[in-house]
């Protein structure tokens, strides 16, 4: 096996449409911006050229250097969701951290004392191996609540350090 070859156990995995995702994206903004607005805010000079890339006409493609600004236009993470859920991960938007505030702080760890009371009642609930669709829903909500509460407590900590002491000291 040279450097360049793949390991002989190793097969491509066939993944969903990046492009479609994309597509779905502009057509369905939460922006509720047009796809005429949104491109013209992602940079392109022709909308068409911008439909065809996201909907992937023959001889277009979209590229990922124009990601970043059509999910800016769109409002919208659904690409990195999807590559995220694609790669066994998720994405997490961290909340911008506010002025040191001792309530917000409050709160955050008051969410994650909740989820950890939650999951506590969850893992009771479920130890026969069923999770109804309704729970599981619930789970995915308030865990992804839980995540982001700690994000934004990091973040908060991070940026009152940074305050106190005019950025990261080690």
């Amino acid at each position: 096996m040279s450097d360049n070859s793949a390991p002989n156990n190793f097969a491509a995995k066939s993944y969903p449409s990046l492009t479609a995702v994309c597509h779905q994206m502009v057509l369905r903004a939460p922006s509720k911006l047009s796809g005429r607005i949104i491109a013209e805010l992602a940079g392109y000079t022709n909308y068409n050229t911008c439909m065809s890339e996201v909907s992937a006409q023959a001889g277009h493609k979209l590229g990922v250097d124009k990601l970043l600004a059509l999910m800016d236009a769109c409002g919208s993470d659904a690409p990195v969701e999807f590559l995220a859920r694609e790669r066994g991960g998720v994405f997490i938007r961290i909340p911008e951290a506010a002025e040191g505030s001792g309530e917000l702080a409050k709160t955050l760890a008051s969410s994650v004392h909740e989820f950890s009371e939650f999951m506590q009642e969850t893992a009771a609930s479920i130890s026969d191996g069923q999770i109804p669709k309704d729970q599981l829903e619930r789970i995915t909500k308030e865990g992804q609540d839980a995540i982001e509460a700690i994000c934004a407590m990091t973040k908060l900590a991070r940026v009152t350090h940074e305050r106190q002491y005019g950025g990261l000291k080690q």
